[in-house]
């Protein structure tokens, strides 16, 4: 669906979580992206609770720091934990 078509804020509106198994409730509102693109989100009450929860644990498993987590290799698929590396 269009974002056009998502009136922000109204009981009924198109959550992005429906469809998927995702029990809805409440009213779909619009919220920025958790990975801070400043993409507008719209959920339902639950969707926000759930994408709330899985970033606190992504933060909590994967912290912003300089030194990356144990198993962290930097060979695999060319990736570095931070810009300076």
């Amino acid at each position: 669906m269009a974002e056009a078509a998502i009136v922000q804020g109204h009981e009924g509106d198109w959550c992005i979580d429906s469809g998927s198994g995702h029990a809805c409730e409440g009213p779909v509102t619009g919220q920025p992206s958790h990975a801070g693109t400043g993409t507008i989100i719209y959920h339902c009450e639950a969707g926000h609770r759930a994408a709330d929860e899985h970033a606190r644990q992504v933060q909590e498993r994967y912290p912003d720091s300089p030194v990356p987590p144990p198993g962290f290799d930097p060979t695999y698929a060319g990736e570095r934990w931070n810009e300076d590396d």
